[in-house]
């Protein structure tokens, strides 16, 4: 459980809670792929409604593409879906700390160079996708749940970005569920693993990834997906096999930073605490979680006075978002002229 969960649980216990603000918003864009078969576009469109059914929720601007009538259009020269999302793209506001979310739900193509998502008509390839990307700092999540996906993430990792792909190769071709599986934990009280009242994007992820997993076990299937996540900009992708729970469990051997710390802290339907935060509090918050996960990283090798002091003084300075500090009350001054008379105060 990450530590300002227990915190959040704290504060229900005491009846405290911070005053409510403005919701947290998101904008939301998800484009449905060619889906070649019935079965495929099923899956699809569900995945699609779930998005715009959590995005209402949410209080999050929702788009989507791929799903709007175009059979006079020509299969081989029609732009229509890539034209949109590129526009979308153009018009995205720069100077904004509003998430911005691009989730892809259909089948992907890698030619040995370059990966592909397969629109109606034209497609877009991973490098072509950077490009419309590269003038957009905000906050950026996106989830790539089709085949050959992988080098999505050497494409677009970059700082402030999480890059969520449902296979760890171009070379994992077969159709991918964990789009549709990713689709369901989004917003699934039961994919919130510190029980803090909401699922961030890193708990989306393990869980959908496990669920995907599960499929090819219980149906005695070799699994032909493995989902990956970048959340640090360093181009390499962390398997979800990696984490147990949110804690990450196996290391890169040359030590390289670890991902998963960003993608805690970005949610779609953000929880009533959530939405009372500030920027200012976020990006505290998020200091305090890295000191913690150094300090659980040092543990070992201090003593357990040490540990739990240097913890405690982590704590204390994280609960200030959460409970604010209360107003001093103040005992009105007693006039002059009541004290010279020796008048009752009233």
């Amino acid at each position: 459980m990450k530590i300002f969960g227990l915190i959040f649980c704290a504060l229900a216990l005491t009846g405290i809670a911070p005053a409510q603000t403005a919701p947290v918003t998101n904008e939301v864009c998800v484009v449905v792929g060619a889906p070649g078969q019935d079965d495929y576009a099923d899956g699809f469109a569900k995945a699609a409604k779930k998005w715009q059914e959590n995005c209402v929720v949410a209080g999050a601007n929702c788009t989507v593409i791929g799903l709007d009538d175009q059979k006079d259009a020509d299969p081989e020269k029609n732009s229509l879906d890539r034209d949109k999302l590129h526009d979308w793209i153009t018009k995205l506001a720069a100077d904004t700390n509003v998430p911005v979310w691009i989730i892809y739900l259909g089948h992907g193509t890698f030619d040995g160079k370059d990966a592909r998502l397969n629109l109606r008509g034209v497609d877009v390839s991973a490098a072509e996708m950077a490009t419309w990307l590269k003038p957009v700092t905000r906050p950026l999540v996106f989830v790539d749940g089709g085949s050959a996906s992988a080098p999505f993430i050497n494409a677009l990792s970059a700082p402030n970005r999480i890059i969520i792909t449902a296979t760890q190769s171009g070379q994992e071709v077969n159709y991918a569920r964990f789009g549709e599986k990713f689709a369901e934990a989004i917003n699934d009280p039961t994919a919130d693993i510190d029980q803090d009242g909401q699922v961030s994007v890193l708990e989306a992820f393990v869980t959908a990834a496990k669920r995907t997993q599960d499929f090819y076990t219980e149906n005695d299937r070799m699994a032909t997906e493995h989902a990956l996540i970048d959340d640090n900009g360093d181009k390499r992708g962390t398997p979800a096999s990696w984490f147990e729970g949110l804690r990450l469990v196996q290391h890169a051997r040359d030590k390289s930073a670890p991902d998963g710390d960003f993608a805690k802290l970005v949610t779609l339907v953000a929880s009533p605490e959530e939405r009372a935060l500030t920027d200012d509090d976020r990006a505290f918050r998020a200091k305090c979680e890295k000191e913690i996960e150094m300090l659980r990283q040092q543990k070992s090798k201090m003593t357990e006075d040490d540990y739990y002091n240097q913890l405690e003084q982590v704590l204390r300075a994280l609960s200030s978002i959460y409970v604010k500090p209360a107003a001093a009350t103040v005992t009105p001054a007693v006039p002059a002229s009541t004290i010279a008379t020796g008048t009752p105060n009233p």
